[in-house]
């Protein structure tokens, strides 16, 4: 997930079945945490990354067995952990690593953890074999150049890597459009083929098809409106896809035509995470609010009208900057009541004075 560099510290969440968590911080510490019912966290371990110098984490994923981040100068780590326990010793962690190119600017695995994709700055999308990137250790990695023989050398996969997108063609001038990667999501993964989305520097958004070739299957321009596009999250809606801008934008954009459906109102700062939900979606902002959402499916036919518009409902001011949500995947079992039927109990169990 992409930070901007003014947050400190730096913070990066996931959460696993029973409510434990991890986090990395931008001094190279990361720590899994474990939630108990009286909202008070218990750490269960806690290491270092020992290469966090001149970069930053910018991405984290915690499984039942393992805890992956990944810096922006490409250093890849799986710490192996026994979640099931109730701590676990720091000198007891098994870890393993993997070089990716350097200059990242996001990193997302897959759902089942098979597969990771990663994107930045002049490094277009990759998506590669999360078990054999740990078992090849490439030594060299391509470097921007204009130079035709080095381009070509640029089109070889690596041992792990799976598929490499390609540039978009030339501009109407001839020129070479700069890679500028800035947000990288998972829409679909499977065996056949992956969908991901992915948001530039240029307020563009570009989705893949694996299976289609290397270039965007679509390539919508100027999305984000300030700054390009900072995070791009999908929801839970089939063709759903929330994104944000260095402004303070937060869209609900159409997967099937890249149009924005709507735009949620009322935010000052620009949005440092989302985090969606079969409920609603939560972000948090420079502002210093976390806020909570209304969310509507895109409508039936692509192109038509959005009826309902998502909203504001709640907001909470923090002592300190937010820098992440996230959802702890859990849902009520307690079926929700509306605010007529609470008024009815209140006055059912009131005492009768004749």
């Amino acid at each position: 997930m992409p930070f901007t560099s003014q947050i400190h510290p730096r913070r990066m969440l996931n959460h696993v079945p029973q409510v434990k968590f991890s986090a990395a911080f931008a001094d190279g510490s990361c720590s899994v945490f474990s939630l108990k019912k009286d909202d008070n966290i218990k750490t269960l371990c806690e290491w270092k990354e020992p290469h966090i110098s001149g970069g930053k984490f910018i991405g984290m994923s915690l499984t039942a067995h393992a805890a992956f981040t990944c810096t922006s100068s490409g250093i890849l780590r799986r710490n192996f952990l026994d979640l099931e326990n109730s701590a676990v010793k720091s000198d007891s962690i098994r870890t393993d690593s993997a070089s990716l190119p350097g200059r990242l600017s996001d990193w997302r695995i897959s759902a089942n953890w098979e597969t990771f994709a990663y994107g930045g700055d002049e490094v277009d999308l990759s998506v590669w074999n999360t078990e054999l990137a740990f078992k090849s250790h490439p030594t060299e990695f391509p470097q921007p150049s204009g130079l035709t023989k080095k381009r070509k050398r640029n089109d070889d996969l690596f041992p792990a890597e799976i598929w490499r997108a390609r540039n978009v063609p030339n501009d109407n001038l001839g020129l070479r459009q700069p890679i500028r990667i800035t947000a990288v999501t998972y829409i679909s993964s499977s065996s056949a083929g992956h969908h991901l989305v992915t948001g530039t520097q240029l307020g563009d958004m570009r989705r893949y098809d694996t299976r289609a070739g290397r270039r965007p299957v679509s390539n919508w321009i100027g999305l984000g409106k300030m700054g390009g596009i900072m995070l791009i999250e999908k929801g839970m809606s089939e063709n759903e896809l929330f994104m944000s801008d260095n402004g303070s934008n937060l869209f609900s954009v159409d997967l099937r035509t890249g149009g924005i459906l709507c735009g949620y109102k009322g935010i000052s700062g620009a949005i440092t995470s989302i985090a969606t939900s079969p409920g609603g979606m939560v972000s948090t902002a420079l502002d210093r609010y976390a806020r909570v959402h209304s969310v509507f499916p895109p409508p039936e036919r692509a192109g038509s009208h959005q009826e309902r518009k998502g909203e504001v409902l709640d907001k909470t001011y923090l002592n300190s900057v937010p820098t992440v949500v996230v959802w702890d995947r859990r849902l009520s079992d307690k079926p929700s009541v509306s605010p007529h039927e609470q008024d009815d109990e209140v006055w059912n169990n009131m005492e009768h004075v004749s």
